[in-house]
């Protein structure tokens, strides 16, 4: 097993030996042990969350990798890293990404699917966020049968989104399936949790990643100041006199956008590139300037200056010689600092004091300057002194919210009253406390089709930030639903008041983008169109039924479930386990499942609304576009019998009654 690992990660990392942590990370998951995995920035934590995927184990628990993130931008850049390293292995494997913005899986149907935090709980509940909600059975069997990944577990909400992880992590636990959570700056509460957890007994890992085994974090110096002002333009200006390499990190957008602007003309002038990057740029300009951004550091002679915001603190693998930062909480800062000098050698991070404590909370900003002040400042910074920093900060407050039991049990009643009623707001509200919406910009949004609004450029917008700038603007709300046949449909109209979730069209007199700043509220601009890409990729997922004789489709289904279960053994190993019966008398009742789900289209009333005669052979589809009756509950109750027989419980029996039932809407 071991030669076999090293084989894979030479080829991953182009023939490099793989780190100690990554090979014991491995060597548990493909034994069916979960991990819980500390290691260092750039230490290769994503290589070792695939490895085991590209090993090809059959009988491998989760054959399927979910690979959660906390941003939308973290997962592009992971879902690329890990495509390029298939690759390098020659592997069929497919790697897919799915986001609100980017949903190239909604059905989660890849080997490997990189998704945001959200669109994995919202597909585990029966409630995708990227697809109409009766479609909600197919991306939950994929994500309740899966191996699960969550990286950058720190960047979660600790009070919701970590609490919905760690609800998963319990059931995937009890299924024997094993999960992987990573974070260069979990404090140590966290992982002595799991420890001490008795669902996780003997079940779970805690692999620490060490410094001393990374040569770049081996041989890296960087040191930390602590500067008692405000950070300006002129402090930019004074630092590109004596380096070549800067990063500039402010903790809101507004402020690296005056930042930049005040800075950028200059600094062109002195033969540098300057870039800005923040999260509410579109997806085309974001990759654009991460490219650009990143060939400029990489060329040795070329001056490169970079603005950012919290952005950068996951995913983003780019180094610099200086970092000036606005004071963060520790997890936050520790997360920038390792992007100076992140190759080794020496760097200097300069830390300055804020005005306001926004977007933190104003305890842990004032708790993060004391220990700077008194600890950090003029110290060589590594991986002991960054546990130390997270240590006393955090340490106190994961184990409080952790071990809150009554707020884990308040976040599982949310995620179930949202999934009983598909609720999406409500899956979102029980991920994070900083809501968002979806904004793009228009003149006219009563001229555009549904199809055309779905595929607008659509922007993620912190709630608050929306509330604050469109108060006097001119603005609609579009709301996209679907009718009680699942047929899809939209509404808009000019609404006075902002919700979480929604989808916003703001006039172009009251917002402008900009492709090298971003969004920017409060100046003029122009109404955007939609993306072709998303208007191809919507057409593909269109189609329309064609006459189809009913035992025909029964034959295609069988068909297709055959070809599906060569490839999706472990969840009929797993279902066999829960319903106590053996894989072939398993498959066999999924495969009466498969054949007869339609059996409620031989009723001779649903026959007659499609104008069948008695006589006539019976159709499953036709291209007539007439209403028809329901079929679905139908089907599940004139095969529920069968189940009883084969299955004596009667919880057993039902579930596969309830599948058949919502093969159209999960909630029928």
């Amino acid at each position: 097993m071991v030669s076999e690992l090293k084989e894979v990660f030479y080829k991953i990392l182009d023939g490099k030996e793989p780190y100690p942590h990554q090979l014991r990370t491995v060597e548990n998951l493909v034994n069916g042990k979960s991990v819980i995995l500390r290691a260092p920035c750039g230490s290769g934590k994503t290589e070792a969350a695939y490895a085991p995927i590209l090993l090809g184990l059959k009988d491998m628990p989760g054959c399927r990798l979910v690979y959660s993130l906390p941003t939308r931008a973290l997962v592009e850049d992971v879902a690329e890293r890990i495509m390029k390293g298939v690759a390098k292995t020659g592997s069929k494997f497919t790697v897919s990404l799915q986001h609100g913005a980017n949903s190239k899986d909604p059905f989660f149907m890849s080997n490997v699917v990189v998704a945001t935090i959200d669109q994995t709980i919202g597909a585990y509940c029966c409630t995708p966020l990227s697809l109409p909600v009766h479609f909600g059975n197919i991306p939950a069997g994929a994500a309740v049968s899966s191996f699960l990944c969550f990286d950058e577990a720190h960047v979660y909400d600790y009070e919701l989104g970590l609490q919905s992880m760690l609800i998963l992590l319990e059931r995937a636990t009890r299924l024997g399936l094993p999960f992987l959570v990573m974070s260069a700056t979990l404090p140590e509460s966290f992982m002595e949790w799991f420890v001490n957890n008795p669902v996780f007994a003997d079940k779970a890992a805690v692999i620490e990643g060490d410094e001393s085994d990374i040569p770049t974090r081996r041989d890296r110096c960087v040191v930390l100041k602590w500067c008692d002002k405000v950070l300006e333009a002129k402090d930019v200006f004074d630092a590109a006199e004596i380096y070549g390499k800067i990063m500039v990190v402010c903790n809101t957008v507004d402020r690296a956008q005056k930042l930049y602007e005040s800075i950028e003309k200059q600094l062109r002038t002195q033969n540098f590139s300057v870039y800005l990057l923040h999260s509410r740029f579109l997806n085309e300009d974001r990759e654009r300037i991460e490219k650009d951004m990143k060939a400029s550091v990489r060329d040795k002679n070329a001056k490169t200056l970079i603005v950012t915001t919290q952005v950068c603190e996951v995913g983003l693998d780019i180094s610099c010689d200086l970092l000036l930062t606005e004071l963060a909480p520790p997890d936050a800062l520790v997360q920038r600092i390792g992007r100076c000098a992140r190759y080794g050698g020496h760097g200097e991070v300069l830390v300055y004091d804020v005005a306001s404590h926004v977007p933190y909370g104003e305890a842990e900003i004032a708790l993060s300057r004391k220990y700077i002040v008194e600890n950090l400042d003029g110290k060589r910074i590594g991986w002991r002194e960054e546990l130390e920093f997270v240590n006393s900060v955090l340490n106190e407050t994961f184990k409080t919210i952790i071990n809150d039991k009554r707020q884990r049990c308040g976040v599982l009643l949310g995620l179930g009253d949202a999934a009983f009623k598909g609720d999406r707001f409500g899956i979102e509200r029980n991920i994070r406390e900083i809501l968002t919406a979806n904004l793009t910009i228009h003149d006219n949004p009563e001229k555009l089709e549904y199809k055309e609004l779905l595929c607008m450029p659509w922007l993620n917008i912190d709630i608050r930030v929306l509330s604050r700038y469109l108060g006097c603007a001119k603005y609609w709300e579009v709301i996209f639903g679907h009718d009680e046949h699942g047929k899809l449909q939209f509404k808009i109209e000019v609404h006075g008041k902002l919700y979480p979730y929604g989808f916003y069209i703001v006039h172009p007199d009251y917002a402008k983008y900009d492709k090298n700043m971003g969004l920017i509220f409060g100046e003029r601009g122009s109404t955007l169109t939609p993306v072709k890409d998303k208007m191809r990729d919507q057409m593909a997922l269109s189609y329309n039924y064609t006459r189809e004789m009913w035992i025909e489709h029964s034959r295609k289904c069988l068909l297709a479930f055959k070809k599906l279960r060569e490839k999706e053994m472990h969840p009929i190993h797993l279902l066999a386990d829960i319903i106590n019966l053996d894989d072939y008398t398993t498959e066999a009742l999924l495969a009466i499942s498969v054949a007869l789900h339609d059996l409620g289209k031989l009723n001779i009333q649903w026959q007659k609304s499609i104008g069948i005669q008695e006589n006539d052979a019976p159709l499953a589809h036709t291209i007539c576009q007439q209403e028809v009756p329901p079929h679905a509950t139908i089907s599940a109750d004139a095969v529920y019998p069968i189940f009883k027989t084969m299955l004596p419980n009667v919880y057993f029996a039902l579930a596969f009654k309830f599948a058949i039932a919502h093969h159209h809407h999960t909630r029928l």
